[in-house]
């Protein structure tokens, strides 16, 4: 398998969940949402806070452990924890560090190093392409997971 994000790892294993997928579908975005997509439901961005890696005696190792904040993102506040919820159900069942989900024949990896850090509410504005508040649908609710994983950076 050639070289992959953590990002795209993340997302490809989330569209392809059938809890997330039918929670969100494809509306998963690196870094930021794009305009009109909340429209269409719950949408989630994922982006990388950090990353920690180490040096060996035979150098960098190819194991690191990226920080994400993944951000569900929906009118309803219920609806953001409920999807979130799915979320963190999820992070539990995939690996980054082995190839086996991304492998033919798929297999299931032996364990899920996932670790949630924390969880958020909050809300933010909806804004047109302008950057103008929008008033008629109300804020944004948000909620945030703080997660690190490992990620096999080979």
């Amino acid at each position: 398998m050639s070289y992959t994000s953590a990002e795209v790892k993340l997302r490809t294993l989330a569209i392809a969940d059938p809890n997330v997928s039918a929670a969100v579908g494809t509306r998963w975005f690196d870094r930021r949402l794009l305009p009109g997509y909340i429209n269409q439901g719950t949408c989630v961005r994922a982006f990388r806070v950090s990353t920690i890696r180490t040096y060996s005696q035979a150098g960098l190792q190819n194991l690191s452990q990226p920080r994400f904040q993944i951000d569900v993102l929906d009118f309803d506040a219920d609806t953001a924890r409920s999807v979130a919820a799915t979320i963190i159900d999820f992070l539990g069942t995939i690996s980054l560090a082995q190839n086996n989900q991304f492998n033919s024949p798929y297999s299931t990896p032996p364990q899920f190093p996932t670790f949630l850090l924390g969880q958020r509410a909050g809300m933010e504005a909806q804004v047109d392409a302008s950057g103008n508040p929008l008033a008629s649908k109300g804020p944004i609710f948000i909620e945030s997971l703080d997660i690190r994983l490992y990620n096999l950076e080979n």
